[in-house]
């Protein structure tokens, strides 16, 4: 049966509110502890940004192209493994990323030693610089190896625990924490001074930025989507919901969280735009999209304090993109492309311009996904895609009308960007791409603004930035009781580990409170003192 055709249960114990990373992990999660549960989701296919999608006979990631914490003892492999035995696998990502611009072409792979001897031998002049940034880079990938076993929330913790494991915590990130103020200029100026690694990193403006990619390939954390795309997670997430008695039911929307006396007692859901309206009760109800919308338009007037409404309007989010996706009648690698993400940088563009939506300044992340995974192509053809950081507001909202509403001003806009994008990629990589093209399909801010409800179309959420630390931006708990968030507006920071740690805290929260005998089995899994499902 078609997942939008199921009927609509009346009542469970947890209704969710959004099909991505993390309101599935929270679901499936709480549908193997035995509570009745039920998600919501507008669109036609779950996963959020990790939906994918098609076109013809190719097959496109609509964002992810490396995972991490996916490893044998990474956080999401645990939860994966925990929920069943057929968890989409993610090999291990050996030759991970080129730095490439007008002079410099460096490669790095799982052995960052390898990269860093290059450096020197180009620019032994720099030597202690670029030994101590590689240094400093092996710290932080220690770090987050570190965390592994602190990523559950002081929600889920008694008094007495919440103490310690706050100590412990403060532990592990005391070296992290050295390096959190330091913007790129400022620290290979001070810390670092090493012109070549500032080149190289020219589309970064904070250090952390420069350092973690370098930190996760000394600890091995780059893994590969599964076969099939990265879409093979929400789709194993559905199997394990269904299986233990859950619902997911597409092109649901949820219109309003229903409270009584201050408390979240369900949720009011239309499918698709002109269907009856129709209650679930729920004694729980778990959010897991975009958090502006929950608090203005689902939640009755007054339910939560301007204050906080305020600190959530002006949060400082991830940008948006835009992708360029080719299906080509060719194997990439047959055309200049090899299996590392390429990032194009131009030397002569300033770096705060390098991430301010002009495609013919803009840093281009540039990768063949079937070369990685066949399976994403038809035999003997290939798929690239092509992607830069980009605001909804360039050029007058991309040439949209008011609600962003599309014609014929936005498609130019969008086939002259994209043009401007393949220009470069023929310049710097493949001179004869565009003879291989066969599908073409491009994604701006307002694409993933329709699709995800995102504010500005933001690509995840709040960046952990020092405002929003400051402003307590991220939780769990809403001002309404028993109505929680779940997805990435819990935690800052962006991607699939951040959407699965959001999901699983979600989850505990809610088994704490009620008490689940399998809430301790769960909680030892997350703190790595326990294997196998529950």
């Amino acid at each position: 049966m078609n997942a939008e055709d199921r009927t609509t249960p009346e009542t469970v114990d947890v209704v969710v509110i959004g099909a991505g990373m993390g309101g599935l992990t929270a679901a499936a999660l709480l549908a193997r502890a035995g509570q009745r549960v039920c998600v919501l989701e507008r669109d036609t296919r779950p996963g959020g940004y990790l939906a994918g999608f098609e076109r013809g006979k190719f097959v496109f990631d609509s964002a992810i192209h490396w995972l991490n914490a996916c490893g044998p003892d990474g956080s999401v492999r645990r939860v994966l493994d925990f929920l069943g035995p057929d968890a989409p696998e993610t090999p291990p990502l050996r030759i991970i990323r080129r730095y490439q611009g007008d002079s410099f072409n460096y490669l790095l792979t799982d052995r960052p030693d390898v990269l860093r001897d290059q450096l020197i031998a180009d620019h032994p002049e720099q030597r202690q610089g670029i030994t101590d940034f590689f240094a400093a880079a092996k710290i932080i990938g220690q770090v987050f190896v570190d965390m592994t076993d602190h990523l559950r929330s002081s929600e889920t913790r008694g008094l007495l625990e919440r103490a310690s494991a706050g100590m412990a915590m403060g532990k592990v990130t005391l070296p992290f924490l050295k390096y959190v103020r330091w913007s790129t200029e400022d620290a290979f100026a001070k810390l670092f001074p090493a012109p070549a690694l500032l080149r190289m990193f020219a589309s970064e403006e904070r250090l952390l930025s420069c350092l973690t990619p370098i930190g996760w390939a000394y600890t091995g954390d780059f893994q590969i989507p599964p076969a099939g795309g990265s879409r093979e997670f929400p789709r194993f997430l559905v199997r394990c919901i269904e299986a233990d008695g859950g619902t997911v039911l597409m092109r649901h929307g949820v219109t309003r969280v229903l409270v009584e006396d201050g408390r979240a007692v369900g949720v009011v859901t239309q499918r698709g735009k002109k269907g009856a309206e129709q209650e679930v009760r729920a004694k729980y109800v778990l959010a897991a999209g975009d958090l502006e919308a929950l608090y203005e338009r689902m939640l009755p007037p007054g339910a939560v304090p301007p204050a906080l409404i305020k600190k959530v309007a002006e949060a400082e989010l991830y940008e948006s993109s835009v992708t360029v996706s080719l299906g080509l009648d060719v194997p990439p690698e047959d055309i200049g492309f090899g299996e590392e993400l390429v990032q194009l940088t131009r030397d002569d563009v300033p770096r705060g311009e390098q991430v301010d939506t002009d495609p013919h300044k803009a840093a281009i992340s540039v990768i063949a996904p079937s070369l990685r995974d066949p399976t994403l192509a038809p035999p003997g053809k290939g798929t690239i895609t092509i992607l830069t950081m980009a605001n909804i507001a360039w050029a007058d909202g991309w040439k949209t009308g008011e609600g962003y509403q599309r014609g014929s001003d936005y498609k130019a806009l969008k086939k002259e960007y994209a043009d401007v994008l393949i220009d470069r990629v023929v310049a710097a990589i493949s001179p004869t791409l565009r003879e291989h093209i066969e599908v073409l399909d491009v994604a701006t801010p307002v694409t993933h603004w329709r699709y995800t409800g995102n504010r500005d179309g933001s690509i995840m959420a709040a960046r952990p930035s020092r405002a929003n630390f400051r402003n307590k931006v991220a939780h769990y708990q809403t001002p309404v009781k028993n109505l929680l968030l779940a997805g990435q507006w819990a935690e800052l920071g962006g991607g699939v580990p951040v959407a699965v740690r959001a999901g699983t805290n979600a989850a505990l929260i809610v088994l704490r409170r009620e008490k689940s005998p399998a809430f301790e089995g769960i909680a030892a899994m997350v703190d790595g003192k326990a294997t196998g499902g529950a």
